[in-house]
């Protein structure tokens, strides 16, 4: 890979911008998420004619356009106050006078001297060429090891057909309708969705709940593998039944990521051992259940030891929500859940557990779980019996 080094004003930057010539969204770059407060200290910075760190671009010899690989927020920020977007903030510290008589002057609003300095300002630049295919996202992830990326940040600028895999499935369930703010009760932001779906395609690809799945472990798949049909098919069907049933829901459900991972991993493998795929009511019959509970309200219709397993359930989906025990008590209650109140059949032990805490009080029916999932004959959450069941 040959690294070329040269410096441009952000007249001409900006130009090649608006004119298509530069992009700051190729698919291993995050979204826009710089807020206002940070791209105005970006401005103010360039005011002082203080240092800016080199943008960094990729130049392909097939491409009508070179990409940004590192550098897009300030770019973006100095794209947006070009365009009178926002405005200054002449109360930054260090205090500077010239500034402060800036403050809340857009670009256009700016005397014309001031324009031109901003016009002027030369920001490093650092052009990559005849480069390996892996070469320039491999440089992204190293670039931006030490800055504040989330683990799901750094895995997206990963080369391989792995991260691909998971931000197509990622765009097919959000066109189903399951991702989105408005059906789970958070955003994608930081990369949210990709992370839950890699885990989840990970945990069907090992068919087994029992190994941890760290941010180390995706990276490396990412590196290394790829996903099987068999498993992006499976988690597409599961979302789709998972959708299904937010569709039934009386009240919504907001989820975190572990619960959203739980109810994924969940819908894939029940169709391997019932037959079908999870019920439609299912969700909201345990969620209503569960707010019930959260509200320490009786509720005739639960035998206390159910009432015991939810508590268990709402426990790890708060405190300890990845590590191994955690997955496997909310995989094991939801469950125990589908058993009570539907037909499944027993399950590596689970129909001596259900039968456990039928008669057993709330603490009891706790320590009848925990016991089940830790003992070291327990096999729960291995060799997952799935099944295949996207259309």
């Amino acid at each position: 890979m040959e690294l070329r080094r040269s410096e441009f004003e952000l007249e001409t930057i900006v130009s090649r911008i608006h004119r298509g010539e530069l992009d700051l969204q190729p698919d291993f770059q995050r979204g826009e998420i710089w807020d206002k407060k940070r791209r105005q200290r970006l401005i103010d910075s360039l005011l002082r004619g203080w240092y800016v760190p080199a943008i960094h671009i990729v130049s392909a010899p097939d491409s009508q356009y070179d990409t940004v690989l590192d550098g897009q927020q300030r770019l973006a920020a100095i794209r947006d106050f070009f365009s009178d977007n926002f405005s200054v903030d002449g109360k930054i510290t260090p205090a500077s006078e010239e500034i402060r008589s800036l403050d809340g002057k857009r670009f256009s609003e700016l005397p014309q001297s001031t324009q031109r300095k901003l016009l002027r300002f030369t920001l490093p630049c650092v052009t990559l060429y005849d480069f390996e295919p892996d070469e320039p996202n491999e440089l992204f992830f190293r670039l931006n090891q030490s800055y504040n990326l989330t683990p799901p940040e750094k895995r997206n600028a990963l080369h391989g057909k792995a991260r691909g895999q998971v931000r197509e499935l990622v765009g097919s369930l959000g066109s189903l309708g399951l991702l989105s703010p408005g059906a789970v009760g958070f955003s994608n932001g930081r990369l949210a969705y990709d992370d839950i779906v890699a885990r989840t395609c990970l945990a069907v690809e090992r068919r087994n709940l029992r190994q941890h799945i760290n941010n180390n472990v995706v990276e490396d798949f990412y590196r290394t593998r790829e996903f099987s049909v068999e498993t992006l098919t499976t988690v597409y069907g599961a979302g789709r039944d998972l959708f299904r049933m937010t569709e039934r829901l009386t009240e919504r459900v907001r989820f975190n990521k572990a619960t959203l991972f739980s109810w994924l991993i969940f819908c894939s493998w029940v169709p391997g051992v019932t037959g079908s795929s999870v019920p439609d009511h299912m969700l909201d019959t345990f969620e209503g259940h569960r707010r019930t509970l959260k509200k320490n309200l009786t509720h005739s219709s639960l035998p206390p030891g159910m009432a015991g397993a939810i508590r268990l359930y709402d426990d790890r989906a708060s405190y300890r929500v990845t590590d191994v025990s955690s997955v496997l008590i909310r995989d094991c209650v939801l469950y125990l859940f589908l058993s009570e109140f539907s037909v499944a059949p027993p399950l590596r032990g689970s129909g001596g557990l259900r039968r456990a805490i039928s008669e057993a009080s709330e603490s009891t029916a706790q320590n009848s779980i925990l016991g089940f999932i830790t003992s070291d004959s327990s096999d729960w959450g291995t060799d997952l019996p799935l099944d295949g069941q996207g259309e």
